[in-house]
C-alpha cells in the first residue's frame, strides 16, 4: 500500500514537474484590432502540440478586436500576470507603435525572450527597434514602404520566415501556419511537428517563396473596384461559433470572407464559446437578423478549402484576390 501511494506521488510531481517545463509561447492582442488568422493559427498549432504552454496575452483584460470580421478574443493573461515567457508571437496590430507593448517587447527582448512576428507584426519590431540591423521579411504589400521607413533592417522577399539572432519575421498572413510549425519543432522536435501537422491536416513547413511573384495587376484593382462598387449585393457571412470550435479553421474562414470586397464575416451563435484549447471568442451583441450564407468550417487544409469555397460563391477572381492577400500560392496564380 505505502509503496504504491510512493510511487503514485512520485509520477503526480514528474508529471507536475514536465507541465512546469513545457514551453510558453504568449500571442500578443491589441483591444484595438489583431489580425485574425495572424494570432488564431499559432495559437491552435501550439496548443494541439501538448508539448507548448499558450496563452493570449494583452496589455489589460478587455476582450480584443479580431480584424477582419466581426469578433472579439478574450485575453488569458495581462503583460503584468504573465510569467517570463519563452518566446512571444507578435501578429499584425491595429496599432503598431503602441508604447506599452513596445516597451514590454524591449523589456522582455533584453531578458533573451525570443520574439517572433507574423505578417505585419514586423513593424511593430521595427518600431521597437527589435529589427535593426537584422534580416526581416513582412507582407508583400508593405515591404516597399518599411524599406524607406526602417532603412536599418535587410528587408528580404525570398523567405516565408527568416530567423536572424532571436528574432523570426514571416511573409503575409498564409506563412503563419509553416512558421508555428517550424517554431513547434524547435520547442518539441520534429516527432512532435509532424505528428501536429498530420492531425490538423498540415504540410511540412517549407521556408521556400518568392515574394515577387505577389503583386496587384489592373486585373486584380479592377475586381476589387467592381465588388465595392456592387453594395446593393454585399453579403453577411456567418461563421460558426459553438463549444469546443476549432480555431485553426475559424479564423481562417473568419479572415478570408471579409477579404472579398463583396462580403463582412460575423461570428454567428451564442454570445460566446470556448474553442477546443480553451480560447474564448466573443460575437458582436447585435449580429444581423439573418445571414445570406453560413460558411462551412473545414476539417482538413482550411485555406485551400476556403479559396474554393469563395471561387464557388464569387468566382475564381475574387477567389485569387483573398489567395493574394494570404499571400498564399493558390492555384499557381500568384501575380495577376
Amino acid at each position: 500500500m505505502m509503496r504504491a501511494l510512493v510511487a503514485g506521488l512520485t509520477l503526480a510531481l514528474a508529471s507536475t514537474g514536465a507541465a512546469a517545463a513545457m514551453p510558453l509561447v504568449a500571442l500578443v492582442a491589441d483591444v484595438e484590432g489583431t489580425e485574425v488568422t495572424d494570432l488564431l493559427t499559432p495559437y491552435a498549432i501550439l496548443a494541439e502540440s501538448g508539448a507548448v504552454e499558450v496563452k493570449v496575452v494583452a496589455a489589460d483584460r478587455r476582450p480584443a478586436r479580431l480584424m477582419p470580421g466581426v469578433a472579439w478574443v478574450a485575453p488569458q493573461a495581462t503583460f503584468a500576470e504573465l510569467r517570463r515567457p519563452d518566446v512571444i508571437i507578435v501578429p499584425a496590430l491595429h496599432r503598431s507603435d503602441d508604447p506599452t507593448l513596445l516597451a514590454w517587447l524591449r523589456e522582455q527582448a533584453k531578458a533573451g525572450v525570443r520574439i517572433m512576428s507574423i505578417c505585419n507584426g514586423g513593424v511593430v519590431l521595427a518600431n521597437a527597434g527589435l529589427l535593426d540591423g537584422r534580416q526581416a521579411t513582412l507582407h508583400w504589400w508593405s515591404i516597399d514602404k518599411v524599406r524607406k521607413d526602417y532603412p536599418k533592417v535587410a528587408w528580404r522577399r525570398d523567405m516565408r520566415w527568416i530567423s536572424d539572432g532571436q528574432v523570426t519575421t514571416t511573409a503575409g498572413i498564409s506563412a503563419s501556419s509553416p512558421a508555428s510549425l517550424s517554431l513547434l519543432r524547435e520547442l518539441a522536435g520534429d516527432e512532435a511537428m509532424r505528428a501536429t501537422a498530420a492531425r490538423l491536416g498540415l504540410p511540412a513547413p517549407d521556408p521556400r517563396h518568392n515574394g515577387e511573384d505577389f503583386r496587384l495587376t489592373f486585373k486584380g484593382a479592377s475586381r476589387v473596384v467592381l465588388n465595392q462598387a456592387a453594395f446593393w449585393n454585399r453579403q453577411d457571412v456567418g461563421v460558426p461559433l459553438s463549444p469546443g470550435f476549432d480555431e485553426l479553421a475559424f479564423g481562417t474562414v473568419l479572415d478570408g470572407w471579409s477579404r472579398t470586397y463583396r462580403s463582412e464575416a460575423w461570428a454567428a451563435g451564442p454570445a460566446s464559446a470556448t474553442s477546443r484549447h480553451g480560447l474564448t471568442i466573443y460575437r458582436h451583441k447585435t449580429p444581423p437578423e439573418r445571414f445570406d450564407r453560413m460558411a462551412n468550417l473545414p476539417a482538413q487544409r482550411p485555406m485551400e478549402t476556403l479559396f474554393g469555397q469563395i471561387q464557388a460563391a464569387y468566382g475564381p477572381t475574387t477567389a485569387r484576390f483573398v489567395a493574394l492577400q494570404f499571400e498564399h500560392p493558390w492555384g499557381a496564380v500568384t501575380a495577376w
